[in-house]
C-alpha cells in the first residue's frame, strides 16, 4: 500500500519529470517533518539569508542587546568580505523609498520591514552590518543550523563573491527556521510572522495556493536560483511549513512557476490527508 508521504514524493517527481538542476524540498507539520527531497544539498542562499538575520534582529533586540536598538544613518558603502569597501547598487536592489534616505536615520525595525516586505538589500546590509555576522551566526548556531545556513558577506559584495566568499542555505535549514518562528520555540515570533505575511513577493510558494489562503514567507530569487519558504494555514487542515530550493537553468518566471507548481502539489496532497 502506498503512503501518503510516498504518494506526495511520487507528486513532486512528476512534477520535476525531465528537467534538469537540482531541486531541495522539505515539508514539515509543526511537529516535525513529514517528507523531504535531498533537503540538505546546499545551494547559493539569495535573500533567503534574510530571515536569519531578521530573527537574530530581533532576538537580539529582546535580550536587550544595544546594537540591536536604535537608528541607523542609512549609507550605500560597505565592509567587503573581502577587504575594502564596495558601493551597493540601488538598480540592483527593488527598494527606492529606502534608497531616498540615504543621510538619513531610520529606525532598525522600519528597516527589518523592508528587508522583508519588499526584499530590500539596503535594509539588509545596513541591519546585518549593525549587529554583526557573528551575531546572526550565533542565533543560526544556538538553533543547531550552522552547517546548513552560511553566511559569509552582505549582498551586494562583488569582490568577496568573485574570491568565492558566498552565502549557502539548504531546503531544511529554511524549514526547521521557519517552524522555529511558528511554534515561538525559541522566541514570541509574532512580529517575524506579521512581516513575512505581509511580504509582498508572492510568485512562488503562496503562489501554488488557493486564492485567499493565509501564508508568510521569504523568498530568493537571482539567475538560475529559486528558493522560497512558507508557512501556510489552509482553513479546513493542520498548518505547515515547505521549503524549497531549485538550482536550475530556468528562465526567472519558469523557476518560480516551478516552484508554484510544487507548492500546488503539496496542498492538493495535503489537503487529502486531512479532509473529513
Amino acid at each position: 500500500m502506498v503512503s501518503n508521504t510516498e504518494r506526495l514524493r511520487q507528486a513532486w517527481e512528476e512534477v520535476l519529470d525531465g528537467m534538469t538542476g537540482h531541486v531541495s524540498v522539505d515539508l514539515r507539520s509543526l511537529e516535525g517533518r513529514v517528507a523531504a527531497r535531498d533537503a540538505d544539498a546546499s545551494h547559493y542562499a539569495a535573500s533567503t539569508m534574510k530571515l536569519p538575520a531578521l530573527m537574530a534582529l530581533l532576538h537580539d533586540r529582546a535580550a536587550g542587546v544595544q546594537a540591536a536598538q536604535g537608528d541607523v544613518v542609512v549609507h550605500d558603502r560597505f565592509s567587503s568580505a573581502a577587504g575594502g569597501t564596495f558601493a551597493l547598487r540601488q538598480s540592483d536592489d527593488q527598494d527606492d523609498a529606502t534608497w531616498r534616505r540615504l543621510g538619513t536615520e531610520v529606525d532598525l525595525l522600519d528597516l527589518a520591514d523592508r528587508m522583508i516586505t519588499v526584499s530590500s538589500n539596503i535594509a539588509t546590509d545596513l541591519i546585518v552590518e549593525r549587529i554583526g555576522f557573528d551575531s546572526v551566526r550565533r542565533y543560526l548556531a544556538d538553533l543547531g543550523l550552522a552547517s546548513r545556513f552560511g553566511l559569509d558577506r552582505l549582498i551586494g559584495d562583488s569582490a568577496a563573491e568573485d574570491a568565492g566568499i558566498t552565502n549557502t542555505v539548504t531546503a531544511s535549514a529554511l524549514a526547521s527556521l521557519m517552524v522555529t518562528i511558528a511554534t515561538g520555540a525559541d522566541f514570541d515570533g509574532t512580529a517575524a510572522l506579521g512581516m513575512l505575511a505581509r511580504q509582498t513577493h508572492r510568485d512562488m510558494i503562496p503562489a501554488g495556493l488557493p486564492d485567499g489562503t493565509w501564508s508568510a514567507s521569504k523568498g530568493g530569487w537571482v539567475a538560475g536560483v529559486k528558493h522560497d519558504v512558507a508557512l501556510v494555514r489552509p482553513d479546513a487542515a493542520p498548518p505547515y511549513v515547505l521549503a524549497i530550493c531549485t538550482t536550475a537553468d530556468l528562465p526567472d518566471a519558469a523557476g518560480m512557476k516551478l516552484v508554484a507548481r510544487l507548492s500546488a502539489v503539496t496542498w492538493e496532497q495535503w489537503s487529502t490527508w486531512h479532509a473529513s
